[in-house]
């Protein structure tokens, strides 16, 4: 305990006569270094700085795990909601129900009213009205519509007449045919024979016959023609005519009459060399 404070007296007077060692000329060498008696305080700074982290990457030339990349969303991916108020308000989407009638029954038809299929074959004038009325027969499943249409075998072509036409039970359309050939430049109307078509929209022209729907019509023909320029008879000429006779007309014509002759000839040698008449 003595020397302890012996040691505190002596630190005491070796700070009390530091100012005058610093003054010194000349430190004698017996004694210790000044600065090991001579203690100084470290400057304090007011501001306490926190040590900052490093990170050390240790390289020994073998290749690391793969890197993985983690998804941060932790909330997961957003998802569509909707909100609705659970009546049965809306518009249904599902495809119309087919109705499947009796096999026995026959499908329905098309009977041509305007004109009657009784008068024949019409020919129609291109560039005038042309009117076809019908009626259906059999007809069980009503179509929503009807398409019409004009087809010429010799042509290969096939006109749109009407597409999308109100269903009616007696069912009526008039062609302008006027009114098509002035704008139809790549496919006009030719003078030839031409088949009517009927069928219904959802349907095709080749679709086969089923019991109660409308099946295709084809039954009814008609021509159309182009009419030519009025010619005064003065001026017509018949390009198949002739003034002449021909060399095979002239040779029938003899043999006609050589024909004559001996029939003649021949009949009244039997009557005379028979003595038929006396």
């Amino acid at each position: 305990m003595k020397a302890t404070r012996y040691v505190g007296h002596l630190a005491v007077i070796a700070v009390s006569l530091s100012p005058l060692v610093s003054a010194w000329p000349s430190w004698p060498r017996w004694l210790p270094e000044m600065d090991s008696l001579v203690v100084r305080a470290d400057e304090t700074s007011s501001t306490d700085e926190k040590p900052t982290p490093t990170s050390t990457t240790t390289t020994n030339g073998k290749p690391g795990p793969p890197l993985t990349t983690t998804n941060l969303n932790t909330g997961g991916r957003p998802k569509a909601t909707g909100t609705g108020d659970g009546s049965k308000n809306g518009t249904s989407t599902s495809p119309p129900k087919h109705t499947m009638y009796n096999e026995q029954d026959p499908a329905g038809s098309v009977v041509m009213v305007t004109p009657a299929i009784t008068m024949g074959s019409q020919l129609y004038k291109i560039k005038d009205y042309v009117t076809f009325g019908w009626n259906y027969t059999n007809l069980q499943g009503t179509p929503t519509a009807i398409d019409v249409l004009a087809a010429c075998s010799k042509a290969s072509n096939t006109w749109t007449l009407t597409q999308n036409m109100t269903f009616e039970t007696a069912g009526s359309f008039t062609w302008d045919t006027g009114a098509y050939q002035a704008t139809a430049v790549q496919s006009p109307l030719l003078t030839e024979e031409y088949t009517l078509i009927i069928y219904d929209a959802e349907s095709s022209v080749s679709a086969t016959a089923e019991a109660g729907y409308l099946a295709p019509f084809t039954g009814f023909k008609f021509g159309l023609y182009l009419p030519k320029p009025y010619q005064p008879l003065g001026e017509w000429k018949c390009s198949t005519c002739s003034a002449g006779i021909s060399a095979t007309d002239r040779r029938a014509l003899g043999a006609a009459l050589a024909m004559s002759v001996l029939t003649v000839l021949s009949f009244t040698w039997f009557v005379t060399g028979l003595g038929v008449l006396v």
